[in-house]
């Protein structure tokens, strides 16, 4: 995101499009999110049990 400084005077015109490109854009839909929150929940999901037996076992050798 930008920061102008202080100093800096957005004309009208200017401010009303960037706030039409930031609502655009929260309103996008993002596949690789929508992917990443799909697979955190599917792991969320799996017996966490599974995964420390496994580690153990591989540790004990």
């Amino acid at each position: 995101m930008i920061t102008p400084g202080k100093d800096i005077r957005l004309t009208d015109e200017l401010e009303r499009q960037l706030m039409m490109q930031a609502i655009e854009e929260q309103f996008r839909f993002k596949p690789l999110e929508a992917l990443k929150g799909l697979f955190a929940k599917l792991a969320a999901l799996l017996p966490r049990s599974k995964v420390s037996n496994g580690q153990a076992a591989q540790t004990a050798s």
